[in-house]
């Protein structure tokens, strides 16, 4: 039998903690951990990818999706210094990520306050800004508790992710002692949330008497919501107390957006309907949500006169950018089923919002009206919306759908329609960077082995991870791109025409036929550009059992951003992000 290591060591506590597959890139000093692996071929699994930042990506997605702690690893200096862009998304989208970053052996390392060395750098310090916790593993004997410390760190209060350094020579050095013991709750805490913390019933009780003297109450459901696995709860909430409900990007999933009560995405980018329920809402019951500038429509709500009660589970965002009239700490779900019961028991009443309702039909009707003529476009180039209108139609209830930052995530979080419950839309809400798809698309295909991953977003997003096509060749995935060919940064471009009143009409990049590079990958690749050859083209690389890439090429002047089309259209300089 051969001899157990550190990184024995390390994996079989991953696996206590339910870790089924881990996603990076190999370095000299991440070997045992790899070789232990390798050794539990049937129990955990390695997905290589071409960039560290890919693997925190991956991690981040297949733990949206999973309900699991998502695991990355990078090697020591340039592998651990592209892992900030991927774990700053998780931390601002409250997602548990566990990174395992080695180090160089530990009398190397002393040796860098000295002098160079190679690969030599402050880990700790980089990785510090962007988790909840890191800490360095500096003894065999601190492996255990420390990872154990990770996981809980990852998946209470508000989820986020946390970094592990391992020595090299910690990783290598033979265990006398075996396998670590084992922690009774290492699988409760490798899930999220692990556990859930109850609100305090007097301020249930406030929200209920908030809800009871509003008229037009609208909920508002963020990641956190989603999380939590509020969905069973939100329509027998809203129609009991008549409130309308609208999501954040993340929060897509806590409701049939087809219901009556369902206005959509609340954004800068999102449904006119939406908008407009909560600028007329004379209650917004904010849950699991940042209230962040995009939710708040550039900080214009709350508005005033308009009163506001916030569900979080960190105590933290609890009128933290503006007052609130009712706070709830507590788990989403769990101040949901409070507030169910409060508002259903005998004796409470709330007002009348039969003309609320109609209003709220009345949103959604001019929406729909809308975005069915957008999408329907046969305009030339071809349009987003219309890219969206085809993606529509040959979704499945359970196909999964990742959009990438900028426009990309407004086209699909507005546009698109999501009918069933749960997460099936995601999003890069944390950081918003660019390059965020092909990789969480992948992240998410290894999630859900079974489900069909459709992947939006432009060239100028793909260019960031191109590379990573390759992986998704090498690892058969069931993934089809959709890459917006607008030979531009169309966030960028728009912004400079509204501020700076210049066209830019000239190409941000050289013109690329991106249906011969993923033909080169090994893809069923297509190149459209009649919106009449949208539908055949998306059914035949969708239906291909290789992975799959549509080139669209598509207009450079549509943007999802109605602050930035309502600028442009009266010939006033507009803000970048609203």
């Amino acid at each position: 039998m051969t001899a157990l290591h550190g990184g024995d060591l390390l994996v079989d506590l991953l696996l206590a903690h339910g870790v089924d597959t881990v996603f990076g890139l190999p370095g000299g000093q991440t070997a045992a951990m790899y070789d232990a692996i390798d050794r539990r071929p049937a129990r955990i699994r390695h997905i290589g990818v071409r960039d560290e930042r890919s693997a925190a990506y991956a991690a981040d997605a297949y733990a949206r999706l999973s309900g699991k702690v998502g695991v990355c690893d990078a090697t020591a200096g340039p592998g651990s210094a592209k892992l900030p862009s991927g774990l700053g998304e998780a931390l601002n989208s409250s997602i548990p990520v566990l990174a395992i970053v080695s180090e160089l052996p530990t009398a190397t390392e002393a040796r860098r306050y000295r002098g160079a060395t190679s690969q030599g750098m402050d880990q700790a310090g980089l990785l510090a800004p962007v988790t909840k916790w890191v800490a360095t593993v500096r003894r065999q004997h601190d492996l255990a508790p420390l990872v154990r410390r990770a996981f809980r760190e990852a998946t209470t209060g508000r989820p986020g992710p946390v970094a592990l350094i391992f020595p090299q020579d910690v990783l290598d050095e033979s265990s006398p002692g075996g396998a670590p013991s084992t922690d009774p709750h290492a699988a409760r805490f490798g899930t999220f949330p692990a556990l859930r913390s109850l609100p305090d019933p007097a301020d249930v009780s406030v929200v209920a008497d908030l809800i009871a003297g509003a008229h037009r109450p609208l909920l508002v459901l963020g990641g956190g919501a989603l999380a939590s696995g509020v969905a069973d709860l939100v329509v027998p909430l809203a129609e009991a107390v008549g409130a309308g409900v609208a999501t954040t990007f993340s929060g897509k999933g806590c409701v049939d957006e087809a219901h009556p009560l369902a206005v959509g995405l609340l954004s800068t980018m999102g449904t006119t309907s939406a908008a407009g329920a909560a600028d007329d809402a004379d209650l917004l019951v904010l849950v699991g949500s940042k209230a962040g500038s995009g939710t708040t429509l550039g900080w214009a709500l709350p508005r005033p006169g308009q009163s506001v009660a916030q569900i979080d589970v960190d105590p933290a965002e609890l009128g933290r950018d503006f007052a609130v009239d009712a706070l709830v700490h507590a788990d989403a779900r769990a101040a949901l089923a409070a507030l169910l019961a409060e508002v259903s028991r005998d004796g409470w009443t709330g007002q009348d919002t039969s003309a609320w309702r109609a209003r709220l039909t009345e949103v959604r009707r001019e929406w729909a009206t809308r975005r069915d003529t957008e999408r329907a476009s046969e305009a030339a180039p071809i349009t987003p919306p219309r890219v969206i209108g085809e993606l529509q139609k040959v979704l499945g209830p359970d196909d999964l759908v990742v959009a990438d930052a900028s426009l990309a995530s407004g086209w699909v979080g507005a546009y698109l329609e999501q009918s069933e419950v749960g997460r099936r839309q995601l999003f890069p809400r944390g950081l918003a960077g660019l390059g965020w798809a092909v990789p969480a698309a992948l992240g998410a295909a290894v999630a859900r082995p079974d489900a069909r991953v459709f992947a939006l977003m432009g060239d100028g997003a793909l260019g960031y991870t191109v590379g990573e096509l390759a992986a998704l060749a090498q690892h058969r995935l069931n993934v089809t791109l959709v890459v917006l060919n607008n030979s531009s940064y169309g966030w960028i471009r728009w912004y400079r025409r509204i501020a700076f009143q210049r066209g830019w009409e000239e190409d941000d990049f050289v013109p690329t036929d991106y249906s011969a590079v993923g033909s080169a990958y090994g893809f069923a690749a297509e190149r459209v550009e009649k919106a009449g050859d949208l539908s055949g083209a998306l059914a035949r690389v969708a239906d291909d059992p290789r992975p799959g890439l549509l080139e669209v090429v598509s207009s450079v002047w549509d943007t999802p951003v109605e602050g930035h089309r309502r600028a442009l259209a009266e010939g006033t300089s507009g803000d970048y992000g609203s």
